[in-house]
């Protein structure tokens, strides 16, 4: 394991070498993309340190990308400690955030354990990297480079997933391996397989709206169509089924926000259709692991195993506390505690994996209300953006944006991970920096109307009769500046 760590851990270092050399902390952005995903060292020391306390915090940092994260924050105060007011995006999605989570922080004092778990002791961090990131992307190169990191991080990734399904190596969880001894469920440097097909399914969706709507461009050419490419096989590996239901609606939402004649649209979408047909039929053909996940799929609500009994408990919870919840990050220890009789014996899951089961467990009515504020406010805002724009390529990255937050939050309800994920908070803080910086095209300073000169007569000018003329008529505001005639 600490072979193939190192290489990417080596990756981050050069990243942070180049920084330092060229004095640019917008690489600090692409900083934090490449070691998100780089879960292995904090995943390991679950087992030391525990998810709550302020070493559960602490744990989180074995994180490169949450490193960066704080980098990010302290450069960017560093280089507005004289204004620091200035360093606030002004964004119509800060209130309802500040205010969704202040009932988080609060909800803690009336929790059984009183002991906040790491989810929640790191949102300070990412509310803050949320307000300080955007003061990092001002124009459209930052955005590119962003974008470009996005696609070579999923590259290698799936790489990585490839070896391990087909070689067997860097299988550093084995819970993953299946019953059969030889199937493995690839994960690569995330700690679970259906976060990095959630990661996946997102790039591929960038990577086909870069193609679609830029065309034969270098980042198109050297990055996304070799990203797609690989991600396709490396999505495959991970035998996720709600990743690859998330593929397929992101894929169609994309092809919907992409800036592209709306036949082209239609004939993709039926060429896309086609396509899935066809490989599903050879998948089946073909039998194995796959094709039984796959056929699982249409066996109802049998096909959410474990979820089932784990949304269940937090029924339970929300009936027995149906206003303000059983406290924020407290739905394992009440499960535990007061509602073990309800998941069976044969399932060790204790974690929720359905973001809107524990939603309702730990924050109740109150918090379900505030989420559903906040989900209307983002979405309100991410199509107000779009329509701010025409610039196609504006239209291709708040599309992108837009597509994967909602893919986010609905691959949440299979595997959890919502506001706990840290790659929401980079795609919030991308969009912020789209919706609020003037220079990427999406608002433009506010000034007030230039009231129209004054008329005043020209000095007098001699015609050729040896008359005095008439003075030259002055601009005149009735005919919008031009020479009144």
């Amino acid at each position: 394991m600490s072979d193939y760590t190192a290489v990417l851990l080596a990756a981050e270092v050069l990243l942070a070498v180049a920084i330092i050399i060229l004095r640019d902390p917008k690489l600090l952005i692409p900083a934090v993309v490449i070691g998100l995903p780089i879960e292995v060292v904090e995943s390991e020391l679950v087992a030391h340190v525990g998810t709550t306390g302020v070493a559960g915090m602490a744990r989180a940092f074995a994180n490169p990308g949450q490193l960066a994260m704080l980098a990010v924050i302290g450069v960017a105060i560093v280089r507005r400690r004289h204004d620091l007011t200035s360093l606030v995006p002004d964004s119509s999605l800060l209130v309802p955030l500040a205010a969704f989570f202040g009932l988080v922080f609060l909800s803690v004092t009336w929790s059984d354990s009183l002991r906040p778990n790491n989810s929640v002791l790191i949102l300070p961090i990412y509310l803050a990297f949320l307000v300080t990131a955007p003061s990092l992307i001002e124009d459209r190169r930052d955005i590119e480079r962003i974008l470009g990191t996005f696609l070579a991080v999923a590259g290698a990734l799936a790489v990585i997933a490839i070896a391990q399904r087909l070689f067997g190596v860097f299988n550093w969880r084995g819970i993953l391996v299946q019953s059969d001894d030889y199937s493995y469920r690839s994960n690569a440097t995330f700690a679970d397989p259906n976060v990095l097909a959630r990661f996946l399914a997102i790039t591929m969706a960038l990577a086909a709206g870069l193609v679609l709507s830029t065309g034969p461009r270098r980042q198109t050419v050297y990055l996304a169509l070799p990203a797609f490419a690989l991600s396709a096989a490396g999505i495959v590996a991970t035998a996720s089924r709600s990743g690859w239901m998330l593929l397929l609606l992101c894929g169609f939402l994309m092809v919907l926000a992409s800036p592209i004649r709306r036949y082209t649209k239609f004939m993709l979408t039926g060429s896309a259709v086609s396509f899935l047909v066809i490989m599903l039929a050879l998948l089946f053909a073909q039998g194995g692991t796959d094709a039984e996940r796959v056929k699982s799929l249409s066996t109802g609500v049998q096909v959410l195993g474990q979820r089932q009994f784990l949304i269940q408990a937090a029924w339970e919870m929300f009936k027995d506390n149906p206003w303000v919840g059983v406290g924020s990050g407290n739905y394992q220890h009440s499960l535990i505690m007061n509602y073990q009789a309800i998941v069976p014996d044969w399932s060790p899951t204790s974690l929720s994996h359905t973001s809107m089961a524990t939603l309702l467990a730990e924050l109740g009515l109150v918090g379900v209300v505030m989420f559903g504020f906040l989900v209307a406010r983002v979405t309100i805002t991410v199509f107000a953006a779009y329509w701010a724009t025409k610039d196609r390529y504006t239209r291709l990255v708040v599309g992108w944006l837009g597509t994967s937050l909602f893919g986010i939050v609905l691959h949440s309800q299979s595997e959890g991970r919502l506001f706990e994920e840290p790659f929401l908070w980079v795609l919030l803080a991308i969009f912020i920096a789209m919706e609020t910086t003037p220079a990427l095209s999406l608002r433009t300073p506010r000034k007030r109307a230039d009231s129209a000169p004054a008329a005043s007569p020209e000095p007098a000018r001699t015609g050729a009769g040896g008359g005095t003329p008439a003075p030259t008529p002055a601009f005149s505001a009735t005919t919008g500046g031009q020479p009144a005639g």
